[in-house]
């Protein structure tokens, strides 16, 4: 008895993750969909009513992170990229004298990427909708 609900147990789990698995590929596919139409908008915020009482949230947020350029400052370096991955390999090459904030500075570039999100969140008080 015990066997045969394992099974049973066992088919259902693997069934639901399989379910899953699809549901996410949908969303994703629904997601992208969502940016395309929300770009043609030209809109940088979006609230739409939910049949639940809460409220969808569509917003571009911007995300800016400086990035290091590792091929051009191995090049500088003459090193191969390999030889530069951590945080020890950065503070040997300083140590030796071979690397410096300046080298860092150079190599190091600032971007900018436009992410959508989208959020559920309860409605507030006073806030127009827009439609």
């Amino acid at each position: 008895m015990s066997k045969l609900l394992l099974e049973e147990r066992i088919q259902k789990y693997f069934q639901n993750k399989e379910i899953a698995r699809e549901r996410n590929e949908e969303n994703k596919a629904l997601f992208e969909e969502i940016e395309g139409i929300f770009e043609e908008l030209e809109e940088e915020e979006l609230i739409i009513p939910l049949p639940t009482g809460e409220e969808a949230v569509l917003t571009k947020k911007a995300n800016i992170k400086e990035v290091l350029d590792k091929d051009a400052l191995a090049q500088e370096l003459l090193v191969a990229k390999d030889e530069i991955k951590t945080p020890f390999d950065f503070s040997m090459f300083t140590a030796k004298g071979k690397l410096t904030p300046d080298m860092i500075s150079k190599h190091t570039n600032t971007e900018t990427v436009i992410k959508l999100k989208l959020q559920k969140r309860k409605p507030r008080k006073g806030r127009r909708r827009k439609k």
